[in-house]
């Protein structure tokens, strides 16, 4: 997200340099503050695109956290308080996280995003995962239709990069799927040859 926003020229909005003009002028004449700024009304109007980009490009998980900010400088100062932070508490979480991750009913891919979130959130916390720990976790969690292949993925000699294990797992649901549909349709054409 940062290179994005560096490459369109906004990036100024989220670090803070520059600050929100005041948002009324002040009128000399009549002794008040009652007419709205232009140059208020054109940097709103940029931070709270940039504010709708970052919070579009957010995950659940960690919306919550900004729920209260209302700036793109603050949405970025807060989530990078809070993933960021190298502290112990934080690096034990991610871990217990990672311990704690099961397939379940998910798609594949949706495990893996999940698993990826973790893997990134530990690099960015200055605790990158070595991708044989990562292959480990994954393994781990995943479903027993899967068990056949982890026993093959397991023996190569080097880990798998992300994209790699993947698109392994993702070809074994797509067969494993068409497998389990043509031998649910099987008996019942059986069932309806045994009828003629």
């Amino acid at each position: 997200m940062k290179s994005y926003l560096l490459g369109q020229g906004v990036f100024h909005f989220i670090d803070g340099s520059v600050l929100c003009p005041p948002s009324y002028i002040f009128d000399s004449s009549a002794g008040s503050s009652s007419t709205i700024s232009p140059s208020f009304l054109r940097w709103k109007q940029h931070d709270q695109l940039i504010l709708s980009a970052l919070l579009s490009s957010l995950s659940v998980d960690v919306l919550h956290l900004v729920v209260d900010c209302s700036t793109s400088h603050c949405v970025w100062c807060t989530l990078e308080k809070a993933l960021a932070s190298p502290s112990n508490s934080r690096i034990m979480q991610l871990h217990g996280s990672f311990q704690d991750l099961w397939q379940g009913d998910s798609s594949v891919s949706l495990y893996m995003q999940q698993a990826k979130s973790l893997f990134d959130e530990l690099a960015a916390a200055g605790r990158p995962m070595s991708l044989e720990d990562f292959n480990l976790y994954v393994f781990r969690g995943l479903r027993g239709e899967f068990k056949d292949l982890v026993t093959s993925l397991i023996t190569k000699a080097e880990p798998l990069s992300y994209a790699d294990l993947h698109n392994h797992l993702f070809t074994h649901e797509f067969l494993h799927k068409n497998s389990f549909h043509s031998m649910a349709a099987t008996p019942s054409l059986l069932s309806f040859s045994s009828l003629l």
